[in-house]
């Protein structure tokens, strides 16, 4: 009596779980661009007292694109009219973005801010520790620009007590 090699079945039966499993990773991939690219471009719905910007790389590029989609969002009119302005709490070394004599270098992105807070859109506050720990004062940041003790308590006041929600 001849034995049949197990081998061949199970190898097929391997390619087959591979490739189902390709098959789902792609289209977990697929479905998660486009749940990304629908929440990057709507604003968040809710009954949020405010919102607040998620900043967690702590670059210049963070935050020049955060203000980008709020800009958006109030050029299409989605900011809803008589909201709290969208807070923009930093508290690392991006802070930098707004010292007066780093103007030239973060033009576009001082500029935007000072726009959108100028329409009421967002309340831009930097850190005072940081601040401190840079070595500035209050009186190096630009005018437009609030303060808050300690950004991270900021934030977390911001969302548990005040009811917003990250954006």
């Amino acid at each position: 009596m001849r034995k049949q090699p197990v081998v061949v079945v199970l190898h097929s039966l391997y390619r087959r779980v591979l490739s189902l499993r390709l098959v789902a990773v792609v289209l977990l991939l697929l479905l998660s661009a486009v749940s990304y690219s629908q929440t990057s471009d709507t604003f968040p719905g809710g009954n949020a007292n405010g919102y607040v910007a998620r900043i967690l790389n702590d670059s210049p590029e963070e935050v020049a694109t955060a203000l980008a989609r709020v800009e958006k969002w109030y050029e299409e009119g989605k900011v809803p009219p008589g909201s709290n302005p969208i807070a923009i709490i930093l508290h690392g070394p991006e802070v930098e973005i707004f010292f007066k004599d780093n103007y030239e270098e973060y033009k576009k992105i001082v500029d935007l801010a000072a726009k959108l807070s100028a329409f009421g859109v967002v309340d831009v506050r930097v850190c005072e520790t940081q601040t401190g720990i840079m070595g500035r004062s209050r009186s190096s940041i630009h005018p437009f620009i609030g303060t808050v003790p300690f950004g991270p308590t900021e934030v977390k006041r911001l969302l548990d007590q005040q009811s917003y929600v990250y954006f």
